[in-house]
């Protein structure tokens, strides 16, 4: 081969090498930052946005130190350029590090390795201080003997043995004060680090990995380029919490809704945008398959039927203590009231609500709950007084609340007042336009309620009749103590059968009418109502017979 082909071939190599070699576009790490979040029952959509200068031609964004809990298969890109821009299709890795990656959890942790070094230059100067004294002890032991040979000898001169006392008594002040002051810096070094690690421990995520995100794109020519990712990461939440402030006087209620926030997701929330959603997007789309419902014969043993008998009364027994809860929220101290928050913007269109907080809030990733003010609700409001004399000789007083307007009103925890103090925490369940909920306002201490038993009587089977009979009569007397009316509503409930060989009878000759039975489908609950003008007293009777076969046990009285 001549040395001109050999230089042809050479440049052919070059050129195939160079043409078969991959393109790689270049990388262009977006600095970006959270902007604004939209929050969840159980997670958050993060939006993160940047701008980033183009070249003309093929590149890539690359998105860094994503937080590794994010869930992948929500990522969303969108971006807007004077320049025409085409996405490609997004992909994502994860990143492993030594250190940490939330940027709080390394701030704290690196804080506290600051101040634990200082605690060790700390103890090294006490040390230090503790030589010095060592040394200055030695020597006055020194001085000392060396006096008492000048003592025994005639030879004391006393003016330089007073100096020597004095230069030590100077060094031993000096030692004392500066290890004073050096325990001193080392309490308060000590407290700080206590304070930082109290704060670590709320916002401690353990990350140790992170992701990045790439989006390749295809700029037309070079430009600047607004772009924004989105993706959801689970650890954030909110829940509604709401105010119920009644003022007597005239018969209003306001509540007001409030969003209490938390996160600890490893990134900071600081200045952005926030948006409180009623979606659930953790609960699925769609509903799950029906699948055969089977019956079969019951045999009827004991162990069965002991089992079931077992749940009713755990279901009356529920019903008894949530009554007993209810009244017991209702009598908690008074505390000072809450300072007013700035209302948010309620959208209530589709199938689900968004509150758009208007000003830019922060929620730090350390789980603290972040409470932000979602609006007030318009309600229709009718006040009574509630007396259930099976279970207390307390009267309440009640708010049927009606709710007005177009927004739900959420489930949630309800804090009580009544004429501006606080009374008690109660809960609200899910409220539609038009639909109604008493709330509790605390005891009314100005009706008198007093219950007794006029009959009590048992009479078993005999001769003459075959059943066990059982007859009770109840009689409540209230008095109205206030100078105005008052709306008063009394419940009280009878037994009810679960045995067609039981009867029950209402003893309507010792029964007050006006009664509603089975009121709100409860079965055995009665209820009255009824005005009772200022002053009055009114009595309110229930009897009641119970008849079941001899040498059987009846269970539940």
């Amino acid at each position: 081969m001549t040395h001109r082909a050999a230089i042809c071939l050479s440049l052919a190599l070059t050129l195939f090498m160079f043409v078969s070699m991959p393109v790689y576009s270049a990388e262009i790490e977006a600095k970006s930052s959270i902007t604004k979040a939209t929050v969840y029952a159980n997670r958050a959509t993060v939006t993160r946005e940047a701008s980033v200068s183009m070249v003309a031609g093929a590149q890539t964004i690359v998105f860094k130190n994503l937080p590794e809990t994010l869930l992948t298969d929500s990522l969303r890109v969108e971006g807007s350029s004077s320049a025409k821009v085409t996405f490609g299709a997004l992909s994502h890795k994860r990143v492993i590090s030594k250190d940490l990656t939330s940027e709080r959890e390394k701030e704290l942790t690196d804080k506290i390795q600051q101040l634990t070094d200082q605690v060790s230059g700390i103890q090294v100067q006490k040390q230090a201080l503790q030589a010095r004294r060592n040394f200055i002890e030695a020597l006055g032991k020194q001085a000392a003997d060396r006096t008492n040979e000048e003592i025994s000898n005639l030879s004391l001169n006393a003016s330089s043995w007073n100096e020597a006392a004095a230069v030590i008594q100077d060094n031993f002040s000096e030692i004392l004060a500066s290890n004073l002051a050096l325990d001193i810096q080392m309490r308060d070094v000590n407290e700080t680090i206590t304070a930082l690690k109290r704060e670590l421990n709320l916002s401690r995520t353990g990350q140790r990995s992170s992701f990045e995100v790439h989006v390749p794109l295809e700029a037309a020519s070079a430009g600047t380029l607004k772009i924004a990712l989105d993706y959801q990461v689970p650890n954030a939440s909110w829940k509604p919490v709401y105010d119920a402030r009644l003022e007597t006087a005239d018969a209003s209620l306001a509540i007001v809704q409030y969003g209490a926030v938390r996160q600890n997701t490893g990134e900071d929330w600081s200045d952005i945008k926030l948006k409180l959603s009623t979606a659930q997007p953790h609960r699925g789309a769609s509903l799950p398959d029906l699948t055969p419902m089977w019956v079969n014969m019951w045999d009827g043993s004991p162990r069965k039927q002991s089992r079931m008998m077992r749940s009713m009364g755990a279901s009356s027994s529920n019903l008894m203590a949530a009554d007993s809860m209810e009244m017991a929220y209702a009598s908690a101290p008074e505390i000072i009231q809450e300072a007013t928050f700035q209302a948010a913007e309620i959208e209530t269109g589709g199938y689900v609500s968004e509150y758009s907080i208007p000003a830019n809030a922060t929620v730090l990733s350390d789980g603290s709950e972040t409470k932000l003010m979602v609006g007030r609700f318009e309600t229709d409001t009718a006040l009574n007084i509630h007396v259930k004399p099976q279970l207390s000789n307390d009267a309440f007083l009640v708010a049927q609340t009606t709710l007005k307007g177009e927004a739900p009103l959420l489930p949630g925890q309800v804090s009580l007042f009544r004429d501006g103090a606080f009374v008690g925490q109660s809960t609200v369940p899910m409220l539609r336009a038009g639909e109604s909920h008493a709330l509790y306002f605390g005891v009314d201490d100005q009706v008198s309620v007093t219950r007794n038993v006029l009959t009590d009587e048992r009479k078993d089977a005999g001769i003459i009749s075959r059943d066990n009979e059982l007859t009770r009569h109840y009689v409540t007397t209230i008095k109205n103590l206030h100078t105005w009316n008052v709306n008063m509503v009394v419940e009280e409930t009878m037994p009810v059968a679960q045995n067609e060989k039981i009867e029950v009878e209402v003893l309507e000759k010792h029964t007050t009418t006006g009664y509603v039975s089975d009121y709100e489908d409860v079965s055995g609950l009665m209820r009255w109502e009824f005005d009772l003008g200022a002053g009055d007293e009114t009595k309110v009777n229930l009897g009641w017979q119970v008849n079941w076969p001899k040498d059987h046990n009846l269970s539940g009285l």
